[in-house]
Protein backbone atom coordinates (compact mmCIF):
# COMPACT_ATOMS: atom_id res chain seq x y z
CA UNK A 1 0.00 0.00 0.00
CA UNK A 2 1.37 3.37 -1.02
CA UNK A 3 2.45 5.72 1.76
CA UNK A 4 2.49 9.51 1.77
CA UNK A 5 6.19 9.23 2.65
CA UNK A 6 7.16 7.03 -0.31
CA UNK A 7 8.47 9.97 -2.34
CA UNK A 8 10.67 11.34 0.41
CA UNK A 9 11.80 7.79 1.27
CA UNK A 10 13.00 7.26 -2.30
CA UNK A 11 14.73 10.65 -2.26
CA UNK A 12 16.58 9.92 0.98
CA UNK A 13 17.77 6.50 -0.20
CA UNK A 14 18.94 8.05 -3.46
CA UNK A 15 20.87 10.80 -1.65
CA UNK A 16 22.64 8.41 0.73
CA UNK A 17 24.10 6.68 -2.32
CA UNK A 18 21.35 4.21 -3.16
CA UNK A 19 20.27 0.97 -1.54
CA UNK A 20 23.51 -0.71 -2.56
CA UNK A 21 25.44 1.78 -0.38
CA UNK A 22 23.38 1.03 2.75
CA UNK A 23 24.85 -1.41 5.28
CA UNK A 24 22.06 -0.98 7.82
CA UNK A 25 19.25 1.34 8.79
CA UNK A 26 17.67 1.77 12.21
CA UNK A 27 15.80 4.62 13.80
CA UNK A 28 15.23 6.16 17.21
CA UNK A 29 12.49 8.52 18.30
CA UNK A 30 13.43 11.35 15.91
CA UNK A 31 16.23 10.26 13.58
CA UNK A 32 17.08 7.75 10.87
CA UNK A 33 20.43 6.09 11.52
CA UNK A 34 22.26 4.88 8.41
CA UNK A 35 25.51 2.96 8.30
CA UNK A 36 26.93 3.32 4.80
CA UNK A 37 29.58 1.42 2.88
CA UNK A 38 30.99 4.66 1.49
CA UNK A 39 29.94 7.81 3.36
CA UNK A 40 31.41 9.99 0.58
CA UNK A 41 28.59 8.92 -1.73
CA UNK A 42 26.01 10.64 0.51
CA UNK A 43 24.97 14.15 -0.58
CA UNK A 44 24.69 15.84 2.81
CA UNK A 45 23.72 19.24 1.42
CA UNK A 46 20.87 17.86 -0.67
CA UNK A 47 19.74 15.67 2.24
CA UNK A 48 19.56 18.67 4.56
CA UNK A 49 17.31 20.43 2.02
CA UNK A 50 14.98 17.44 1.60
CA UNK A 51 11.38 17.71 2.76
CA UNK A 52 10.84 16.77 6.45
CA UNK A 53 14.60 16.70 7.15
CA UNK A 54 15.52 18.89 10.12
CA UNK A 55 19.21 18.08 10.43
CA UNK A 56 21.88 15.80 8.92
CA UNK A 57 25.01 14.85 10.83
CA UNK A 58 27.74 12.22 10.85
CA UNK A 59 28.59 10.61 14.19
CA UNK A 60 31.43 8.13 13.80
CA UNK A 61 30.46 5.88 10.90
CA UNK A 62 26.77 6.62 11.38
CA UNK A 63 24.82 9.07 9.22
CA UNK A 64 21.96 10.49 11.27
CA UNK A 65 19.03 12.18 9.54
CA UNK A 66 16.77 13.98 11.99
CA UNK A 67 13.13 14.06 10.80
CA UNK A 68 11.30 14.56 14.12
CA UNK A 69 8.03 12.80 14.86
CA UNK A 70 7.65 11.65 11.24
CA UNK A 71 10.48 9.16 11.70
CA UNK A 72 8.23 6.09 12.02
CA UNK A 73 6.37 6.82 8.78
CA UNK A 74 9.51 7.63 6.79
CA UNK A 75 11.38 4.62 8.16
CA UNK A 76 8.50 2.28 7.29
CA UNK A 77 8.27 3.80 3.81
CA UNK A 78 11.99 3.24 3.22
CA UNK A 79 11.77 -0.37 4.41
CA UNK A 80 8.63 -1.17 2.42
CA UNK A 81 9.08 0.85 -0.78
CA UNK A 82 12.85 0.67 -1.25
CA UNK A 83 13.31 -3.08 -0.87
CA UNK A 84 15.18 -2.91 2.44
CA UNK A 85 14.46 -6.00 4.50
CA UNK A 86 12.58 -5.91 7.81
CA UNK A 87 14.48 -4.38 10.69
CA UNK A 88 16.50 -2.32 8.24
CA UNK A 89 19.34 -4.82 7.91
CA UNK A 90 20.59 -4.79 4.35
CA UNK A 91 23.98 -6.43 4.46
CA UNK A 92 24.69 -9.41 6.68
CA UNK A 93 28.46 -8.89 6.43
CA UNK A 94 29.64 -7.98 9.96
CA UNK A 95 32.61 -6.12 8.54
CA UNK A 96 30.63 -3.99 6.15
CA UNK A 97 30.93 -0.29 6.70
CA UNK A 98 34.45 -0.54 8.08
CA UNK A 99 35.65 -0.13 11.64
CA UNK A 100 33.10 2.01 13.47
CA UNK A 101 35.20 2.57 16.57
CA UNK A 102 34.47 1.52 20.15
CA UNK A 103 32.32 4.51 21.17
CA UNK A 104 30.23 4.51 18.00
CA UNK A 105 29.77 0.73 18.17
CA UNK A 106 28.66 0.96 21.81
CA UNK A 107 26.27 3.82 21.03
CA UNK A 108 24.84 2.05 17.99
CA UNK A 109 24.43 -1.24 19.86
CA UNK A 110 22.70 0.15 22.94
CA UNK A 111 20.44 2.50 20.98
CA UNK A 112 19.63 -0.27 18.49
CA UNK A 113 18.51 -2.54 21.34
CA UNK A 114 16.70 -0.02 23.55
CA UNK A 115 15.01 2.13 20.90
CA UNK A 116 12.58 -0.58 19.63
CA UNK A 117 11.20 -0.78 23.17
CA UNK A 118 10.99 3.00 23.61
CA UNK A 119 7.31 3.61 22.87
CA UNK A 120 6.16 0.81 25.18
CA UNK A 121 8.80 1.70 27.79
CA UNK A 122 7.52 5.28 27.83
CA UNK A 123 3.87 4.23 28.01
CA UNK A 124 4.51 1.71 30.79
CA UNK A 125 6.69 4.21 32.63
CA UNK A 126 3.98 6.88 32.58
CA UNK A 127 1.37 4.39 33.82
CA UNK A 128 3.65 3.16 36.59
CA UNK A 129 4.66 6.70 37.52
CA UNK A 130 1.10 8.03 37.73
CA UNK A 131 -0.13 5.01 39.72
CA UNK A 132 2.87 5.20 42.09
CA UNK A 133 2.32 8.95 42.57
CA UNK A 134 -1.39 8.55 43.38
CA UNK A 135 -0.57 5.79 45.88
CA UNK A 136 2.14 7.70 47.77
CA UNK A 137 1.69 7.82 51.54
CA UNK A 138 1.30 11.59 51.63
CA UNK A 139 -0.93 11.72 48.53
CA UNK A 140 -3.30 8.85 49.31
CA UNK A 141 -5.59 9.16 46.30
CA UNK A 142 -5.27 5.51 45.26
CA UNK A 143 -5.41 2.54 47.63
CA UNK A 144 -2.45 0.17 46.95
CA UNK A 145 -4.75 -2.75 47.83
CA UNK A 146 -7.45 -1.80 45.32
CA UNK A 147 -8.13 -3.73 42.16
CA UNK A 148 -7.55 -0.58 40.09
CA UNK A 149 -4.05 -0.19 41.49
CA UNK A 150 -3.22 -3.87 41.03
CA UNK A 151 -4.36 -4.08 37.41
CA UNK A 152 -2.69 -0.84 36.31
CA UNK A 153 0.52 -1.76 38.11
CA UNK A 154 0.65 -5.09 36.27
CA UNK A 155 1.01 -3.02 33.10
CA UNK A 156 3.48 -0.44 34.37
CA UNK A 157 5.61 -2.56 36.67
CA UNK A 158 5.19 -5.72 34.59
CA UNK A 159 7.06 -4.19 31.66
CA UNK A 160 10.07 -3.24 33.77
CA UNK A 161 10.05 -6.48 35.77
CA UNK A 162 10.25 -8.56 32.59
CA UNK A 163 12.39 -6.03 30.68
CA UNK A 164 15.26 -8.56 30.24
CA UNK A 165 12.95 -10.79 28.14
CA UNK A 166 12.11 -7.95 25.75
CA UNK A 167 15.70 -6.72 25.61
CA UNK A 168 16.88 -10.27 24.97
CA UNK A 169 14.60 -10.45 21.94
CA UNK A 170 15.70 -7.01 20.73
CA UNK A 171 19.39 -7.79 21.37
CA UNK A 172 19.17 -11.07 19.45
CA UNK A 173 17.77 -9.19 16.47
CA UNK A 174 20.62 -6.67 16.73
CA UNK A 175 23.26 -9.42 17.00
CA UNK A 176 21.57 -11.47 14.25
CA UNK A 177 20.81 -14.62 16.14
CA UNK A 178 17.57 -16.43 17.00
CA UNK A 179 15.31 -13.84 18.70
CA UNK A 180 13.68 -16.49 20.88
CA UNK A 181 17.06 -17.57 22.19
CA UNK A 182 17.57 -13.99 23.38
CA UNK A 183 14.08 -13.92 24.90
CA UNK A 184 14.69 -17.20 26.72
CA UNK A 185 17.97 -15.90 28.15
CA UNK A 186 16.00 -12.95 29.51
CA UNK A 187 13.34 -15.32 30.88
CA UNK A 188 16.02 -17.41 32.61
CA UNK A 189 17.35 -14.27 34.30
CA UNK A 190 13.93 -13.40 35.74
CA UNK A 191 12.81 -16.96 36.54
CA UNK A 192 10.84 -16.70 39.82
CA UNK A 193 12.76 -19.46 41.63
CA UNK A 194 16.01 -17.58 41.00
CA UNK A 195 14.60 -14.14 41.78
CA UNK A 196 13.24 -15.45 45.11
CA UNK A 197 16.24 -17.62 45.94
CA UNK A 198 17.03 -15.55 49.05
CA UNK A 199 13.61 -16.42 50.49
CA UNK A 200 13.82 -20.13 49.73
CA UNK A 201 17.43 -21.07 50.53
CA UNK A 202 19.78 -20.27 53.41
CA UNK A 203 22.87 -18.16 52.72
CA UNK A 204 25.71 -20.41 51.52
CA UNK A 205 28.39 -17.74 51.70
CA UNK A 206 29.45 -14.19 50.86
CA UNK A 207 32.18 -13.08 48.48
CA UNK A 208 34.20 -9.94 49.37
CA UNK A 209 32.43 -9.78 52.73
CA UNK A 210 32.72 -6.46 54.55
CA UNK A 211 33.22 -4.40 51.38
CA UNK A 212 30.90 -2.54 49.03
CA UNK A 213 31.49 -5.40 46.58
CA UNK A 214 30.05 -8.03 48.94
CA UNK A 215 28.05 -10.66 46.99
CA UNK A 216 25.85 -13.16 48.79
CA UNK A 217 25.25 -16.56 47.19
CA UNK A 218 22.77 -19.29 48.03
CA UNK A 219 23.85 -22.16 45.81
CA UNK A 220 26.69 -23.40 43.61
CA UNK A 221 27.09 -24.73 40.09
CA UNK A 222 29.88 -27.32 39.85
CA UNK A 223 31.40 -25.70 42.93
CA UNK A 224 31.18 -22.15 41.55
CA UNK A 225 29.00 -19.71 43.59
CA UNK A 226 25.79 -18.55 41.91
CA UNK A 227 25.81 -14.87 42.86
CA UNK A 228 22.52 -12.95 42.73
CA UNK A 229 21.91 -9.21 43.14
CA UNK A 230 19.43 -8.29 45.87
CA UNK A 231 16.50 -7.97 43.44
CA UNK A 232 17.79 -10.57 41.00
CA UNK A 233 18.06 -9.48 37.38
CA UNK A 234 14.52 -8.13 37.04
CA UNK A 235 14.51 -4.72 35.29
CA UNK A 236 18.20 -5.11 34.44
CA UNK A 237 19.63 -4.06 31.07
CA UNK A 238 23.23 -5.02 30.45
CA UNK A 239 23.44 -8.66 31.70
CA UNK A 240 20.95 -9.90 29.09
CA UNK A 241 22.55 -7.79 26.35
CA UNK A 242 26.04 -9.21 27.02
CA UNK A 243 24.70 -12.75 27.45
CA UNK A 244 22.78 -12.51 24.17
CA UNK A 245 25.89 -11.20 22.39
CA UNK A 246 27.73 -14.28 23.71
CA UNK A 247 24.86 -16.48 22.54
CA UNK A 248 25.11 -15.01 19.03
CA UNK A 249 28.77 -16.05 18.87
CA UNK A 250 28.04 -19.54 20.19
CA UNK A 251 25.13 -20.00 17.78
CA UNK A 252 27.30 -18.94 14.86
CA UNK A 253 30.03 -21.40 15.90
CA UNK A 254 27.51 -24.25 16.28
CA UNK A 255 26.05 -23.65 12.83
CA UNK A 256 29.52 -23.76 11.32
CA UNK A 257 30.79 -26.87 13.12
CA UNK A 258 27.85 -29.17 13.95
CA UNK A 259 26.68 -31.80 11.47
CA UNK A 260 23.58 -30.82 9.48
CA UNK A 261 21.55 -33.70 10.91
CA UNK A 262 22.13 -32.59 14.52
CA UNK A 263 22.46 -28.83 14.06
CA UNK A 264 18.76 -28.01 14.51
CA UNK A 265 18.59 -29.71 17.93
CA UNK A 266 22.07 -29.18 19.36
CA UNK A 267 22.55 -25.52 18.38
CA UNK A 268 19.85 -24.06 20.66
CA UNK A 269 20.71 -26.50 23.48
CA UNK A 270 24.41 -25.64 23.50
CA UNK A 271 23.77 -21.93 22.94
CA UNK A 272 21.27 -21.64 25.79
CA UNK A 273 23.13 -23.75 28.34
CA UNK A 274 26.47 -22.00 27.82
CA UNK A 275 25.08 -18.47 27.63
CA UNK A 276 22.69 -18.75 30.62
CA UNK A 277 25.32 -20.44 32.82
CA UNK A 278 27.83 -17.75 31.78
CA UNK A 279 25.24 -15.04 32.52
CA UNK A 280 24.79 -16.23 36.10
CA UNK A 281 28.39 -17.19 36.89
CA UNK A 282 30.41 -14.56 35.01
CA UNK A 283 28.49 -11.82 33.17
CA UNK A 284 26.12 -10.88 36.00
CA UNK A 285 28.73 -10.72 38.81
CA UNK A 286 31.22 -8.79 36.63
CA UNK A 287 28.61 -6.23 35.55
CA UNK A 288 27.39 -5.98 39.15
CA UNK A 289 30.94 -5.10 40.17
CA UNK A 290 31.15 -2.47 37.42
CA UNK A 291 27.82 -0.98 38.56
CA UNK A 292 29.09 -0.80 42.14
CA UNK A 293 32.24 1.01 40.91
CA UNK A 294 30.11 3.54 39.02
CA UNK A 295 27.87 3.96 42.05
CA UNK A 296 30.91 4.61 44.27
CA UNK A 297 32.24 7.24 41.83
CA UNK A 298 28.87 8.98 41.51
CA UNK A 299 28.27 9.00 45.27
CA UNK A 300 31.82 10.23 45.89
CA UNK A 301 31.20 13.16 43.57
CA UNK A 302 27.86 13.94 45.20
CA UNK A 303 29.37 13.64 48.68
CA UNK A 304 32.11 16.22 48.16
CA UNK A 305 31.49 18.62 51.07
CA UNK A 306 29.22 21.61 50.27
CA UNK A 307 29.69 21.72 46.48
CA UNK A 308 29.61 18.07 45.41
CA UNK A 309 25.93 17.86 44.50
CA UNK A 310 26.03 21.27 42.83
CA UNK A 311 28.96 20.33 40.59
CA UNK A 312 27.67 16.84 39.71
CA UNK A 313 24.15 18.13 39.05
CA UNK A 314 25.36 21.00 36.90
CA UNK A 315 27.54 18.71 34.79
CA UNK A 316 24.79 16.12 34.34
CA UNK A 317 21.97 18.63 33.84
CA UNK A 318 23.82 20.74 31.31
CA UNK A 319 25.75 17.94 29.63
CA UNK A 320 22.83 15.64 28.88
CA UNK A 321 21.51 17.97 26.17
CA UNK A 322 24.89 17.83 24.45
CA UNK A 323 24.71 14.02 24.45
CA UNK A 324 21.22 14.21 22.93
CA UNK A 325 22.61 16.51 20.23
CA UNK A 326 24.86 13.69 19.03
CA UNK A 327 22.44 10.86 19.77
CA UNK A 328 24.76 9.44 22.43
CA UNK A 329 22.36 9.70 25.39
CA UNK A 330 21.24 6.06 25.18
CA UNK A 331 24.44 4.89 26.87
CA UNK A 332 23.60 7.07 29.89
CA UNK A 333 19.95 5.97 29.88
CA UNK A 334 21.01 2.31 29.83
CA UNK A 335 23.33 2.98 32.76
CA UNK A 336 20.54 4.74 34.68
CA UNK A 337 18.16 1.83 34.10
CA UNK A 338 20.80 -0.56 35.44
CA UNK A 339 21.39 1.52 38.58
CA UNK A 340 17.62 1.77 39.21
CA UNK A 341 17.35 -2.02 38.86
CA UNK A 342 20.21 -2.54 41.30
CA UNK A 343 19.55 0.18 43.91
CA UNK A 344 15.93 1.17 43.34
CA UNK A 345 16.95 4.72 42.41
CA UNK A 346 19.42 6.72 40.32
CA UNK A 347 21.16 10.09 40.70
CA UNK A 348 22.45 10.41 37.12
CA UNK A 349 19.22 10.72 35.15
CA UNK A 350 17.63 12.44 38.16
CA UNK A 351 19.79 15.42 37.19
CA UNK A 352 19.84 14.75 33.43
CA UNK A 353 16.03 14.66 33.43
CA UNK A 354 15.96 18.44 33.83
CA UNK A 355 16.88 18.92 30.13
CA UNK A 356 13.46 18.27 28.54
CA UNK A 357 11.75 20.56 31.06
CA UNK A 358 14.19 23.41 30.45
CA UNK A 359 13.61 22.93 26.72
CA UNK A 360 9.86 23.09 27.29
CA UNK A 361 10.07 26.43 29.10
CA UNK A 362 12.49 27.74 26.49
CA UNK A 363 10.19 26.66 23.66
CA UNK A 364 7.24 28.44 25.26
CA UNK A 365 9.37 31.58 25.62
CA UNK A 366 10.34 31.43 21.95
CA UNK A 367 6.70 30.94 20.91
CA UNK A 368 5.80 34.11 22.82
CA UNK A 369 8.76 36.11 21.53
CA UNK A 370 8.13 35.17 17.87
CA UNK A 371 4.33 35.44 18.02
CA UNK A 372 4.30 38.09 15.24
CA UNK A 373 6.81 36.25 13.04
CA UNK A 374 5.01 33.53 11.04
CA UNK A 375 8.22 32.01 9.63
CA UNK A 376 9.71 31.35 13.07
CA UNK A 377 6.35 30.63 14.69
CA UNK A 378 5.65 27.79 12.21
CA UNK A 379 8.85 26.12 13.40
CA UNK A 380 8.54 26.94 17.10
CA UNK A 381 4.98 25.83 17.86
CA UNK A 382 5.12 22.19 16.65
CA UNK A 383 8.67 21.82 17.99
CA UNK A 384 7.54 23.05 21.42
CA UNK A 385 4.58 20.66 21.44
CA UNK A 386 7.03 17.81 20.76
CA UNK A 387 9.26 19.15 23.53
CA UNK A 388 6.38 19.15 26.03
CA UNK A 389 5.88 15.46 25.20
CA UNK A 390 9.58 14.80 25.83
CA UNK A 391 10.90 14.77 22.24
CA UNK A 392 13.49 17.53 22.15
CA UNK A 393 15.32 17.10 18.86
CA UNK A 394 12.88 19.12 16.68
CA UNK A 395 13.26 22.24 18.85
CA UNK A 396 16.97 21.66 19.30
CA UNK A 397 17.81 21.23 15.62
CA UNK A 398 15.30 23.61 14.07
CA UNK A 399 15.84 26.62 16.37
CA UNK A 400 18.25 26.21 19.29
CA UNK A 401 21.32 24.93 17.46
CA UNK A 402 21.03 27.34 14.48
CA UNK A 403 20.66 30.30 16.89
CA UNK A 404 23.69 29.29 18.94
CA UNK A 405 23.12 31.62 21.88
CA UNK A 406 19.74 29.94 22.49
CA UNK A 407 21.42 26.55 22.64
CA UNK A 408 23.96 27.97 25.11
CA UNK A 409 21.04 29.21 27.25
CA UNK A 410 19.53 25.72 27.10
CA UNK A 411 22.76 24.20 28.43
CA UNK A 412 23.07 26.85 31.15
CA UNK A 413 19.44 26.33 32.16
CA UNK A 414 20.17 22.62 32.52
CA UNK A 415 23.21 23.47 34.64
CA UNK A 416 21.15 25.73 36.93
CA UNK A 417 18.32 23.25 37.41
CA UNK A 418 20.64 20.25 37.57
CA UNK A 419 22.83 21.92 40.20
CA UNK A 420 19.82 22.39 42.49
CA UNK A 421 18.54 18.86 41.86
CA UNK A 422 22.02 17.50 42.58
CA UNK A 423 22.52 19.64 45.69
CA UNK A 424 19.22 18.30 47.08
CA UNK A 425 20.37 14.74 46.24
CA UNK A 426 17.19 14.08 44.32
CA UNK A 427 16.52 10.48 43.29
CA UNK A 428 14.78 9.09 40.21
CA UNK A 429 12.94 5.82 40.83
CA UNK A 430 12.00 4.84 37.29
CA UNK A 431 12.66 5.89 33.71
CA UNK A 432 9.53 6.20 31.66
CA UNK A 433 7.93 9.44 30.53
CA UNK A 434 9.91 12.51 29.57
CA UNK A 435 9.10 16.19 29.27
CA UNK A 436 5.99 17.09 31.23
CA UNK A 437 5.39 13.40 32.01
CA UNK A 438 8.87 13.02 33.51
CA UNK A 439 7.73 14.35 36.87
CA UNK A 440 6.26 10.95 37.72
CA UNK A 441 9.68 9.31 37.43
CA UNK A 442 10.46 10.81 40.83
CA UNK A 443 7.52 9.18 42.64
CA UNK A 444 8.97 6.79 45.19
CA UNK A 445 10.83 6.50 48.45
CA UNK A 446 7.61 6.44 50.43
CA UNK A 447 6.56 10.00 49.67
CA UNK A 448 6.63 12.94 47.29
CA UNK A 449 9.86 14.50 48.62
CA UNK A 450 11.86 13.80 45.45
CA UNK A 451 9.08 15.18 43.24
CA UNK A 452 9.20 18.41 45.24
CA UNK A 453 13.00 18.57 44.95
CA UNK A 454 12.77 17.97 41.20
CA UNK A 455 10.12 20.69 40.81
CA UNK A 456 12.32 23.18 42.67
CA UNK A 457 15.14 22.46 40.21
CA UNK A 458 12.75 22.68 37.26
CA UNK A 459 11.40 26.02 38.48
CA UNK A 460 14.92 27.47 38.80
CA UNK A 461 16.17 26.13 35.46
CA UNK A 462 12.91 27.02 33.70
CA UNK A 463 12.86 30.58 35.06
CA UNK A 464 16.45 31.10 33.98
CA UNK A 465 15.68 29.72 30.49
CA UNK A 466 12.59 31.90 30.03
CA UNK A 467 14.21 35.16 31.20
CA UNK A 468 17.47 34.56 29.29
CA UNK A 469 15.64 33.50 26.11
CA UNK A 470 13.35 36.54 26.11
CA UNK A 471 16.36 38.79 26.63
CA UNK A 472 18.49 37.11 23.95
CA UNK A 473 15.90 36.44 21.25
CA UNK A 474 15.92 38.82 18.30
CA UNK A 475 13.22 38.49 15.66
CA UNK A 476 15.30 39.86 12.80
CA UNK A 477 18.26 37.65 13.67
CA UNK A 478 16.01 34.57 13.91
CA UNK A 479 14.42 35.34 10.52
CA UNK A 480 17.84 35.78 8.94
CA UNK A 481 19.27 32.55 10.37
CA UNK A 482 16.23 30.30 10.10
CA UNK A 483 15.19 31.65 6.72
CA UNK A 484 18.27 30.24 5.00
Amino acid sequence: MASKYDEVAAKIVELVGGKENVVSLTHCVTRLRFVLKDSKKADLKALSETKFVIKVQEVGKQLQIVVGNKVDGIYDAIVESQGISGGGEVDADDNAGGNKGVLNTLMDTISGILVPTLAVLTGAGIIKGVVSFLALDNIGVLDPNSGLYMLLMTIGDGFFYFLPIMLGFSAARKFRCNEYVGALIGAALVYPSMVNIAQTLPIAGTLFEGTKFAMTYYNRFLGIPIVMPGAGYTSSVFPVIVATWLASKIEKWCKAHINDNLRGILTPIITLVVSVVAAYLIVGPVLNTVAVCIQILVEALFNIPVVGGLIAGALLGGGFGVLVLFGMHWVIIGLALSLIAQNGYDYIMACGGIGPMVGMFQGLAICWACRKNKKVRDLAIPATISQICGVGEPLMYSILVPIKKLFAINILGGCVGGAIIGALKTKMYMFGGSGLFGIFNYAGGGGSADIIKYCIGVAAGGLFAVVATLMAYNDEEATRILGK
